[in-house]
């Protein structure tokens, strides 16, 4: 009982982090995003006061409600229906449900405003068709919906690459540590995925075999550079990116 006891903290702190990193990109991501739109359209708007406290606060409201929105919805199964197609069916899928989703969270949002103040669901839905800027919540999720079609594309992005690959490649990778560009490793990425997909394995790891060898040299481009070396990057390595016709040439000599 002391065990299970001590352990509910660290389980609680666990489930926290866990909520916290799930919630904090998509909290910030639309956070910039509606507050920028809400700028933009009021400098195109020749509004004097651009900066708004109350278009602000709707704007950071707005985001929040949308990342809990997609909170919610990543609990579901069905939003995993494309996992392993093409990227852009599980991209458009996936920003089409969140979309929807928040159509129907926004319209009863309203509804439920209107309610109070007519006194009832049946006059406040009235009230609600009758008053509704409906050309102004139309426009707001054509926003809200390419503001998710972004938002999905990267976080597949980063499902694919691996967690924390992005935000290496965009911060903290630094070619002159590796004996690669940025645009060589992820070509030398896909090349491997691609040999491992398409190569058997005893051939793979044969040194003596085209595939082998290409793979040990894959492998060595992808190394860092040592830590007190200061020679720049191989030039051969650069002028091996023909290693793939000359590869696929070699197999349709074979064949």
């Amino acid at each position: 009982m002391t065990a299970i006891a001590a352990s509910l903290p660290s389980r609680a702190h666990r489930a926290w982090w866990a909520a916290t990193h799930h919630l904090l990109p998509p909290v910030l991501y639309f956070l910039i995003s509606f507050n920028l739109i809400s700028l933009t359209t009021r400098l195109l708007n020749y509004d004097h006061d651009w900066l708004d406290v109350t278009s602000i606060v709707i704007a950071s409201t707005t985001a929040l409600v949308v990342a809990k929105v997609v909170l919610l919805v990543d609990r579901v199964r069905i939003i995993d229906k494309f996992r392993g197609a093409p990227l852009i069916q599980p991209i458009l899928y996936k920003s089409l449900f969140y979309s929807l989703v928040l159509l129907v969270v926004r319209f009863v949002e309203r509804w439920i405003d209107y309610s109070i103040d007519a006194g009832g669901p049946g006059a406040g839905f009235e009230v609600l068709l009758a008053r509704m800027d409906w050309h102004r919540f139309i426009a707001v999720h054509l926003w809200i919906l390419f503001c998710f079609l972004v938002y999905v594309a990267a976080t597949e992005l980063g499902a694919l690459t691996g967690e924390g690959q992005l935000l290496r490649l965009f911060f903290r990778h630094r070619s002159r540590q590796h004996r690669l560009t940025r645009r060589q490793h992820v070509r030398a990425l896909m090349e491997l995925s691609r040999l491992a997909e398409n190569t058997p394995r005893e051939r793979l790891l044969d040194p003596a075999s085209v595939e082998g060898h290409r793979l040990i040299a894959l492998m060595d481009a992808l190394r860092k550079q040592p830590a007190t070396s200061s020679s720049p990057p191989q030039r051969s390595w650069q002028r091996s990116w023909g290693g793939v016709g000359v590869l696929r040439r070699r197999r349709g000599q074979g064949s």
